[in-house]
């Protein structure tokens, strides 16, 4: 971890697995942080659909392709196409907009998994963190990361719960739904040990697993942002959307 010191500035990364309340606890800290800067990176998920499609439409099917044609149709977030050309772009796209916002703000949040560049973090040799450090330094930013945990099991619950609102999720996340069960056994749901890491100042873990555990997270999280007169925890706050 970064050595503490006082800070101007904060910029507050909100990650986890899919399903664990990333976006909703964001948008919480958000809202009762008043003056911020908010992205959430899967705003430029239909930017990244379009590559998928493209491919899938503009190459011929008698050209070979060193990726499954259902890859593309599926538009696999975890498959190699996605990480070869979409995934770098995306958070490279993402940092940009991020250091732009804090330029002009002194509180930024970011809803995104940044899981690659956790696990890197964590080895002790993160290139995308070292980039966000420099810049951090230079506006005397403090560096936190919010790691949402829930189990296997709930995530599994979560993820049916999905299905059964939104039967479309099927088709939209075939990835996940495919096999189900071999998604969740796959899928990381515990913190980063960031002792190794040189450019993270803070890492709260924020247990969601149920209801009694999320709301205590969230009343320590408040205070440990600074956040004295917050609302209580809200399971859906709206957004504006073109």
């Amino acid at each position: 971890m970064h050595e503490m010191k006082s800070f101007k500035k904060r910029f507050v990364i909100v990650s986890g697995p899919v399903c664990s309340g990333k976006t909703t606890l964001a948008l919480n800290i958000a809202h009762n942080r008043g003056s911020c800067y908010y992205f959430d990176k899967d705003d430029l998920v239909p930017t990244s659909n379009s590559t998928f499609d493209a491919v899938n439409q503009l190459v011929p099917e008698s050209v070979e392709i060193p990726y499954s044609r259902d890859t593309l149709e599926k538009r696999d977030r975890h498959s190699p196409f996605f990480k070869t050309f979409i995934r770098n772009p995306e958070y490279d796209s993402t940092r940009d907009i991020l250091i732009k916002g804090l330029q002009f703000n002194d509180f930024v949040i970011v809803n995104a998994p940044y899981t690659s560049e956790l696990k890197k973090e964590a080895a002790g040799d993160c290139p995308a963190f070292d980039e966000f450090r420099r810049f951090f330094d230079k506006e005397e930013c403090e560096f936190v990361v919010v790691f949402v945990h829930i189990s296997k099991d709930e995530l599994k619950r979560r993820l049916l719960n999905r299905l059964a609102k939104d039967p479309q999720a099927a088709a939209r996340d075939k990835n996940v739904y495919t096999d189900l069960d071999a998604y969740v056994a796959a899928e990381n749901v515990d913190a980063p040990d960031l002792t190794r890491g040189k450019n993270v100042d803070r890492l709260f873990v924020f247990d969601a697993d149920t209801d009694e555990l999320r709301d205590a997270s969230y009343e320590r999280l408040m205070k440990e942002l600074g956040i004295e007169n917050y609302e209580p925890y809200q399971r859906s706050i709206e957004v504006n959307r073109v």
